[in-house]
């Protein structure tokens, strides 16, 4: 049961989340902490990821149903989020970890931690726990 409950509750932050960056791109890109330096505010990308956390959302929150094609649906979800992550990650070699506690908080716990919790729990869905 607990695995499905966070599965909901991420799908809806996702969801959410994109749908802030679709109805507010400049109060998103502003609220974000590391956003405002990765280059001037570009609204159709901002739409795009907004649609990607939307559609990664919804599919998470659909994970935590029933049945035999829930994992299916879980793993759909996760795998925008994962690779998102690894993008981060790789910034990370490649220019140094953030030094801002701001920009880290939001890389770490914001990209990097919820897309390993949204892998680990359509992971334990695909594995059959909580069904």
């Amino acid at each position: 049961m607990v695995v499905r409950v966070l599965l909901v509750l991420l799908g809806a932050f996702y969801a959410i989340t994109g749908v802030w960056m679709l109805a507010a791109p400049e109060s998103w890109y502003a609220a974000v902490p590391g956003v405002p330096q990765t280059g001037p505010l570009n609204h159709h990308f901002i739409q795009d990821v907004g649609m990607a956390f939307i559609a990664s959302g919804g599919f998470l929150a659909l994970g935590a149903r029933s049945g035999v094609r829930a994992a299916t649906f879980a793993i759909a979800g996760a795998t925008w989020p994962l690779l998102h992550a690894l993008i981060h990650i790789a910034g990370w070699f490649m220019h140094g970890i953030p030094t801002s506690p701001a920009r880290l908080a939001s890389d770490a716990v914001g990209v990097v931690g919820l897309s390993a919790l949204a892998g680990l729990l359509a992971w334990l869905r695909a594995k059959g726990e909580n069904p």
